[in-house]
């Protein structure tokens, strides 16, 4: 004796009519529907689908016991340029290591800077004060903002442009710098701290000698602080990079004309304004050449996810005391395999699947609600792999006709159990219809396109003899 609760089944059924033409029996289906369909009304009351209301031989089974193999894997392509925002900081994570993100940025002239001439045409002559480095908290973080730590600015020493055949930079990009410190800063961050209902910036002193360089060559209206190529060769670009020894939190920036700047700040000695002082701005702009770089010193975890140094590499979760990892701008995502799909054309004469749900759980004691909080800014998504970890595609919903998408099911009784969904309903009915080839497996991550934009990361159990395991669950039906 069966219990339906959903209506939305109707719709899921009346599809069923599409799959494995040549051996459904329309009649025992047409039935079924029939038997939905009659139950839609304003009041709905529970059914029992039994031996007066439907053929005995048609069945609605939930299986939950397939086999689900899972991997660890690294992508070698992370997209993190062209954004908005700037991703800086270090902490220390018991599972994933030492992670740390350092920003490269190209510094802009800000439309020419030459100063003023009197009645004479004479430059006025002006007096430096200081150079700082102004940028804004962006309320994304990820870590401990109650600890200190540090950023420094370093100049770049070679030009900051994309690789052959590319147009974008990756986590993993990186430029010669001098490792002279132009500015530095140690701090506590607050990102949600605002200043006349604006967010809060962060200023970063530096050194006089740059600033001093460009005054002087202001004053002497030199053509390399009104020419964009000229001051590209004078200023290749800067990089912001935490603390060797911080262990705080992972800060997001503001970019873009008026959100990142470096400052200089100077006074007139004759003329208007002497009592004023006075600045100009050289902006970094979000721009295509603006990226940040990903690295994590793994080797120190228990589970050791330095040993995935290709995109081909799979640490099964065998090996890593039956967990599996998705970290965003480091590049750590799940690789899923669920070899027995195709048994379920095995379970009767005719049949076909109303749903398919990937189910996981975070590791209990992996996360907290301050510092390492459980994803919360995208949805997970699924697409179809191969052997070499390359993702294919999406796995599509085809109700939305967009990317399948993650839901959190929250337990308020018993958080601990608390869970991920995701419904590929579509890619095992495909897999039923086509068959099932050796390689065939799902990559389990933040959305591809944000990816490298992400600082959130999940642990995964998958013990197969763990209640909290990674499931499949499958609600089919089955005509005898």
């Amino acid at each position: 004796m069966i219990l339906v609760h959903d209506l939305s089944l109707i719709y899921m059924i009346s599809n069923l009519l599409l799959f494995r033409m040549k051996k459904i029996k329309y009649f025992a289906f047409l039935t079924f529907l029939a038997f939905f369909s009659s139950c839609n009304s304003d009041v709905f009351e529970e059914h029992e689908i039994g031996e007066n209301l439907i053929d005995k031989s048609t069945e609605v089974l939930l299986i939950d016991t397939f086999t689900v193999d899972s991997y660890t894997v690294k992508l070698d392509s992370i997209v993190t340029s062209g954004g908005s925002s700037a991703r800086v900081g270090q902490y220390q994570d018991d599972f994933f290591g030492k992670v740390r993100s350092e920003f490269y940025g190209i510094l802009d002239y800000g439309g020419g800077f030459e100063l003023k001439k009197d009645i004479e045409d004479a430059i006025i002559p002006v007096e430096f004060d200081s150079l700082v480095f102004i940028t804004y908290f962006d309320k994304n973080f990820y870590g401990d903002t109650l600890k200190e730590q540090s950023i420094s600015i370093h100049r770049v020493t070679e030009e900051i442009d994309f690789a052959d055949g590319t147009a974008s930079f990756f986590g993993h990009n990186e430029f010669d710098y001098d490792d002279k410190v132009l500015g530095e800063l140690t701090f506590k961050a607050r990102p949600y701290r605002t200043k006349n209902e604006r967010p809060y910036n962060l200023r970063i002193p530096m050194g006089d000698e740059l600033g001093q360089k460009i005054i002087s060559m202001a004053m002497e209206a030199n053509d390399t602080l009104s020419e964009s190529k000229k001051w590209k060769r004078f200023f290749e670009g800067i990089v912001l990079k935490p603390g060797e020894d911080d262990d705080a939190a992972m800060l997001t920036f503001k970019t873009g004309d008026t959100l990142m700047k470096m400052r200089v700040y100077y006074s007139n000695l004759e003329g208007e304004n002497t009592d004023v002082v006075l600045y100009h701005d050289f902006p970094v702009k979000s721009d295509p050449f603006n990226f940040s770089n990903y690295t994590s010193d793994k080797s120190s975890t228990p589970q050791d996810l330095g040993r995935i140094v290709e995109r081909t590499d799979e640490l099964s979760s065998e090996l890593t005391d039956n967990l599996a990892f998705v970290q965003g701008g480091v590049g750590f995502i799940t690789k899923i395999k669920i070899p027995f799909i195709e048994n379920l054309n095995t379970l009767g004469l005719t049949g076909g699947i109303l749903k398919a749900e990937l189910v996981f759980y975070p590791m209990d004691g992996s996360y907290d609600s301050k510092l390492f909080k459980l994803p919360n800014s995208a949805p997970f998504n699924i697409y179809k792999t191969n052997a070499d970890n390359m993702a294919l595609e999406a796995v599509i919903n085809p109700t939305i006709n967009g990317p399948v998408a993650s839901n959190y099911n929250y337990n308020y009784d018993n958080p601990d159990e608390s869970f991920y969904s995701l419904d590929i309903t579509s890619y095992v009915n495909e897999i039923l219809m086509q068959g099932q080839e050796y390689d065939d497996a799902l990559l389990l991550s933040f959305p591809l396109e944000g990816l490298g934009n992400s600082m959130e990361r999940i642990v995964i159990e998958n013990d197969p003899k763990s209640d909290f395991r990674i499931r499949l669950k499958t609600t089919y039906v089955v005509q005898k």
